[in-house]
């Protein structure tokens, strides 16, 4: 019995590879794993913050902190947007705003 249930997917990580959130069909995704009853995990690195707006409900979601400030940040990330503090500022808003966990 334990056999064949490993073979029903009960959750699924959406993270790891890249920026999930900018994947342009994400929230199809997320509405279709959980039509058939799996939960969402996802992981973003807080860059995003428009994109984090549009986010449909996932089951968990996370934002990937790198470092405590600004100048740390810079360092440890070697972000690709000059305004990669105020995006990350945005995207902690955005998700306080949504008001899930």
């Amino acid at each position: 019995e334990r056999f064949q249930d490993a073979f029903n997917v009960r959750h699924c990580a959406l993270s790891l590879v890249g920026e999930p959130i900018m994947y342009p069909r994400i929230n199809e995704m997320i509405d279709e794993l959980h039509k058939r009853e799996i939960s969402t995990f996802l992981v973003t690195n807080a860059q995003f913050p428009d994109a984090i707006r549009n986010l449909q409900p996932v089951t968990q979601l996370y934002v990937s902190v790198d470092a405590a400030n600004k100048d740390a940040l810079k360092e440890v990330d070697r972000p690709l947007f000059k305004d990669f503090w105020e995006r990350f500022i945005g995207s902690l808003e955005a998700l306080r705003d949504k008001g899930q966990r």
